[in-house]
């Protein structure tokens, strides 16, 4: 299969085109909550227990199972194919950090096409995949790609007030070279485990999953190791936590502003130059917001 592009497209524009395609599918998401709710609500299992899912069907059929295993499985091929392919794509030629490769457009292509067909799934069948597996997979599989992260930017940002620990060049080099396998099964794991449903907390995570796979699909760019690019990437994260909490009525939501605000506060601001006085305003103003949250909770 040729993997030629005709149109040379910029890296900022696929980047562009990528973002606004995370809005519009989130939007869609929101729109058709009502229909879905309404399809389905009588048959999904409601607990609001915290290692209880609750947005899966009470009994399970088999065309929903099918459906959301063969989606998860073709998409989690599809990436891994393209990852190998990229990775020989660079054995074979000079990236042009202006311009996509033809196999970063067939991943934004892929990417698009699956979004799409797990909310149609979502629409017919309602089932991810975590009618079949733990709650806590899917969790520890994002919190093990922020450590990840951690890992990757110690030599840029330091892991704590800009310290950087001391880490071997070989393990460094090992992790850049896969890290990408990883992260791309911990994303399409993860998407493919919740039904497309438009309720805030999923929707946070769907509009992060969307971004994430934006920056999957641009590995070997500028924008994939930009810093400012990265630390939202990460600081999203601390607003998804929270709403999830806050939907399933959670006391607890303070512990997750505060523990991930905790990550921007002390490690990600030192990615970025800035005066000392700003970075202790920045931690003065953490401490009274987490103050703040604890005392009125």
């Amino acid at each position: 299969m040729s993997l030629q592009i005709k149109n040379k497209i910029t890296v900022k524009t696929a980047f562009l085109i990528s973002v606004i395609a995370s809005f519009v599918f989130t939007g869609v998401i929101a729109l058709i909550y009502p229909a879905i709710y309404s399809k389905w609500e009588s048959l999904r299992i409601i607990e609001n227990e915290p290692w209880i899912y609750d947005w899966q069907l009470k009994v399970p059929a088999f065309l929903s199972r099918m459906t959301s295993w063969g989606g998860y499985a073709l998409h989690q091929i599809a990436v891994w194919i393209l990852f190998f392919l990229r990775m020989r794509e660079r054995k074979k030629i000079q990236p042009d950090n202006n311009i996509i490769t033809p196999v970063t457009g067939w991943f934004l292509i892929v990417n698009f096409f699956f979004i799409a067909l797990h909310i149609i799934q979502t629409w017919f069948f309602y089932d991810g995949i975590a009618q079949d597996v733990p709650t806590w997979t899917s969790q520890y599989s994002v919190i093990a790609m922020l450590i990840i992260i951690l890992f990757l930017l110690n030599p840029r940002r330091g892991l704590a007030f800009g310290k950087k620990v001391p880490v071997p060049s070989f393990a460094i080099g090992f992790t850049k070279r896969w890290h990408g396998l990883y992260i791309s099964w911990a994303i399409t794991y993860t998407f493919w485990f919740h039904p497309a449903v438009g309720i805030i907390g999923l929707l946070t995570g769907f509009f992060y999953m969307f971004l994430l796979f934006t920056q999957l699909s641009l590995a070997g760019s500028r924008i994939h190791t930009a810093i400012a690019w990265i630390t939202l990437l990460e600081f999203l994260v601390g607003i998804h936590g929270p709403a999830i909490a806050l939907q399933k009525s959670q006391a607890a939501w303070p512990m997750f502003v505060a523990g991930f605000l905790m990550m921007t506060v002390f490690t990600q601001q030192f990615g970025f130059k800035l005066h000392t006085t700003l970075r202790i305003a920045i931690m003065a103003a953490y401490a009274v917001l987490a103050g703040i949250m604890y005392y009125f909770r």
